[in-house]
């Protein structure tokens, strides 16, 4: 969604100062705040870009099955809350708990903050490594699904893996375990099939 408001709303160097986090010279609270420093903070049309855009079709369907399994469903991004509730909600998923970094839109301003960086690897805003040892710690199977650059963290330490896009790349070059899908009706499947075979999804 970040790279959607991006695109909309700031000049093409925004794709400059990503290519520099993607070459680890710069940490996401560097990059995030010199691209939406190209960005009118223009709450109107934050939304209505947000409203125009929805999570995957079958997350909702996913996430509630999990639920009902005993499962903890859990949002990580190292991107914001802002967008990240709004698309939960219009998904009915507004109960979910998420980690992400925060973006508050002011008057003539947007101010971000990052709350978990200290406690990660350094490089992302909130690392995702982070609630998969927390999972952990609870005694929890850790099941992760991503697709970019900013998990590659949580991969290392996940119990099963799904990927796609740059991050399968990333799992088949490191020789990391993981599950290649397409879209969540893919994971759904997956876990369907394990729970029909009796496996908790605790």
């Amino acid at each position: 969604m970040g790279h959607v408001l991006f695109d909309a709303l700031a000049t093409p160097e925004w794709r400059v100062i990503d290519d520099r986090w993607i070459r680890r010279e710069i940490p996401t609270s560097v990059r995030a705040r010199a691209q939406f420093d190209l960005v009118k903070p223009d709450r109107r049309a934050f939304d209505r870009l947000i409203g125009e855009h929805a999570v995957d079709p079958a997350f909702p369907a996913l996430a509630r099955g999990l639920q009902e399994a005993g499962a903890e469903v859990q949002i990580a991004s190292d991107g914001f809350g802002y967008y990240i509730s709004r698309m939960l909600a219009a998904a009915d998923l507004a109960d979910l708990p998420v980690d992400s970094n925060r973006l508050v839109l002011q008057e003539g301003a947007i101010v971000l903050e990052f709350p978990q960086e200290s406690a990660g690897c350094g490089h992302c805003g909130m690392c995702k490594a982070l609630p998969v040892r927390r999972a952990k710690a609870r005694g929890r199977r850790a099941v992760y699904v991503g697709d970019g650059y900013s998990d590659r963290c949580a991969v290392t330490e996940a119990d099963v893996v799904f990927a796609k896009d740059s991050l399968a790349a990333h799992c088949q070059a490191e020789g990391i375990p993981y599950h290649a899908f397409a879209g969540l009706s893919d994971v759904q499947a997956w876990v369907s099939h394990r729970t029909q075979a009796g496996e908790s999804c605790r």
